[in-house]
């Protein structure tokens, strides 16, 4: 919420949040998305010429880690806008900082994922799962 309403702030773009969970995060997985979210909203700012995005985070289920916190088994994350998109093949990796998430995300073994084609904007969702069960 606050690097939405920060991005909305600086440049008047309705950014619209979506959260369905609720439990606690680890601490490397919520710094990670966090800087993931931070970085593709400073793209939709600087490269997309959105009128609108969107932040959308949600959890499959949630667990009990023994010590009374709920902690999530699978975490997606959705950071997507209306801009002018652009051609993921063309040198993917380094293109508007795709390969600092990239880098962040596999830091937490999740799964980046980046959709998006000129004129239809883009499309940024993180996929983790939690590695070991907590019962």
């Amino acid at each position: 919420e606050q690097l939405a309403e920060a991005a909305s702030g600086r440049e008047g773009l309705p950014i619209e949040i979506k959260v369905n969970c609720h439990c606690n995060l680890p601490a490397d997985v919520h710094i990670a998305l966090y800087r993931i979210t931070q970085e593709a909203l400073n793209n939709v700012v600087k490269h997309a010429r959105a009128s609108h995005a969107e932040i959308e985070m949600s959890c499959s289920y949630c667990s009990n880690d023994g010590q009374g916190r709920e902690l999530p088994r699978e975490i997606t994350l959705l950071v997507a806008d209306d801009g002018k998109g652009f051609s993921p093949g063309q040198n993917q990796g380094d293109r508007f900082g795709l390969g600092i998430m990239r880098e962040r995300a596999e830091d937490i073994n999740a799964r980046l994922e980046v959709a998006s084609e000129p004129g239809a904007g883009t499309r940024i969702i993180v996929r983790w799962q939690q590695s070991s069960p907590i019962d």
